[in-house]
Order: C-alpha cells, then structure tokens, then sequence
C-alpha cells in the first residue's frame, strides 16, 4: 500500500523553501554549482535551480554525478575547485550515496559543500548530514519512500 507523503504542491512548495536557503547561504557569491545524483536528484537539482532563477541573479552551475561512475567527476573540477557547491539527492537513508558523492567533490577543492534533499529517513551508517532537508521522516528499515516524477511529482512511502 502506498502513502502519500509529499504531493506536487507540497514537494514545490519545500524546493522553493530550500532555494531560499541555498541563497541565504551563498549570498556573497557570484555563482554556485548544483550537482544533482543520478537518477531523481538531478530532478530535484533543476528544480532548485529553475527556483533560485526567480529569486535571484546568482549565477549557477548545473551538473550531474553517478555514484557508480565517479571518474567521470573530474570533467566538472573547474565548476567545483574553489566554488561554492550544492549537492542534492531526492531520498537520503544510509548517507552512503550522499557520503560517497560528497567525498568525491571535496577532492575536487569546492569553497564549500553544502548537501540537499527533499526526504532525510534519518538511518544513518555513515556520518554525513543533509544541511538543507525538506522533510525528515522517521520510518522502519523495511519502508521505502520513492519520488515518482511523472505525471506529478509524488513522494510515496511504502
């Protein structure tokens, strides 16, 4: 059975919120980079990046990255070294994707590093924290909470 935990209109409403965040924290800076993970964090990323587009002239960087492919990080060293950088992910559990995805840009030298997601589940393994969260839930290790994009933006527990 699935619940509906965050629909369009609230799932829109938290990226705005978290946009207004990201340039409370970046406000001195002239561009930021917004990395989103594969697959639905690169959703999650335009969003955030098509929000901080109406309430700002910031400059801002979009990019992408595969955990299971991070030797491809190194073509975006030139958006990371010494920028201030976003990284964002729909869903953090574990922190393991966050943390690995995390790991792989501070080598790269960002000013730095602030993390993002819309659902932080709070099972931690490893020590790494969404800065910027949406909504954190409390659930078993036997639920699953998805964003379904299409037709609407959806976030379900299962």
């Amino acid at each position: 059975m699935k619940t509906i935990i965050m629909d369009d209109v609230r799932i829109e409403r938290t990226l705005k919120r978290i946009a207004f965040q990201i340039l409370e924290n970046c406000y001195q800076e002239e561009e930021v980079t917004v990395i989103g993970i594969e697959p639905r964090g690169v959703w999650v990323a335009a969003q955030l990046i098509k929000n901080l587009g109406k309430i700002s002239k910031m400059k801002v960087k979009k990019a992408a990255i595969d955990v299971d492919n991070l030797d491809e990080l190194g073509k975006l060293s030139a958006s990371i070294k010494g920028r201030s950088v976003v990284l964002v992910d729909d869903v953090v559990k574990s922190g393991d994707t966050m943390m690995r995805a995390a790991s792989a840009i501070s080598a790269q030298g960002p000013k730095v590093l602030i993390t993002a997601c819309l659902v932080d589940r709070k099972h931690r393994r490893f020590p790494i924290k969404s800065d910027l969260t949406g909504l954190s839930l409390a659930t078993t290790l036997q639920e699953h909470i998805q964003l379904v994009i299409e037709p609407k933006p959806t976030i379900y527990l299962e």
